[in-house]
């Protein structure tokens, strides 16, 4: 054992170990990504304050336009860093067989991969209605329909994500609520499309507190989903794992 250690070849345990420490590592720079799209979030709206629930898309012409830029490039830059919590998830998923474990990770994994585009043009769309609000009178049509064509854009991003984020949790949620998994079964309500279908809920919220909650209300959903993970497989083997 000795000699094999000198010579520079490593065992299969470690292998193992250090797989495992890349697989942690993967999981919290996810976390750690949905803590910094989290702050953006924030920033996006004017930073952190009271008041009720709104849409932040609506708030963009209100909002100093510094923190919205700053906001779109600190999340552009944090919201890859959650395609490396799609690996934790495979893994967690594994145990229910690749060909049930594959699909909504891929599907999931290419809807977020489309949301760094999303999120960043948040600055241009800020920048656009702030010029409509000072623009002269004869300038207000032109910069209208700029305004438009930004949110058509807008629109259209969310599109491929209509349908991958949809089947993807779904599948997802079955998976862990029907077949052997590393998660416990309550994990499903994690599933990334109740971001979606409660964010109306989180605008509806009154002031103060719909402010403090519903700017970061999907990436809260997200984050949780990566931290869950991480620590359901925090010990988890890959070397047995493959041999599942």
């Amino acid at each position: 054992m000795e000699a094999t250690r000198s010579a520079g070849v490593r065992s299969p345990a470690d292998g193992t170990m250090g797989g495992s420490k890349l697989l942690r590592a993967a999981g919290l720079l996810a976390v750690a990504g949905g803590i910094a799209n989290a702050v953006s979030d924030y920033m996006l709206q004017g930073g952190l304050k009271p008041g009720p629930g709104v849409n932040t898309y609506l708030q963009l012409a209100e909002a100093p336009y510094d923190q919205v830029f700053l906001g779109s490039i600190i999340g552009n830059a944090a919201i890859p860093l959650w395609l490396l919590g799609f690996w934790p998830v495979y893994v967690a998923l594994r145990p229910a067989g690749r060909n049930l474990a594959l699909p909504p990770v891929l599907l999931l994994a290419y809807a977020f991969s489309i949301f760094p585009g999303y999120h960043g043009s948040y600055a241009l769309y800020a920048a656009g209605f702030q010029a409509q609000a000072a623009a002269p009178a004869e300038l207000a049509g032109t910069l209208a329909t700029m305004v438009e064509r930004m949110h058509a854009y807008h629109e259209a991003v969310l599109l491929p994500i209509s349908f991958t984020v949809p089947i993807g949790s779904l599948w997802f949620a079955a998976v862990v609520l029907f077949r052997e998994t590393h998660y416990p079964r309550w994990v499903a309500i994690l599933s990334p499309i109740i971001a979606p279908l409660t964010q109306p809920l989180a605008e509806m919220l009154p002031a103060p507190i719909g402010a403090y909650i519903r700017p970061a209300w999907g990436t809260t959903i997200f984050t949780l989903l990566f931290l869950v993970t991480t620590l359901v497989v925090w010990n988890v083997s890959l070397e047995r794992e493959e041999h599942r």
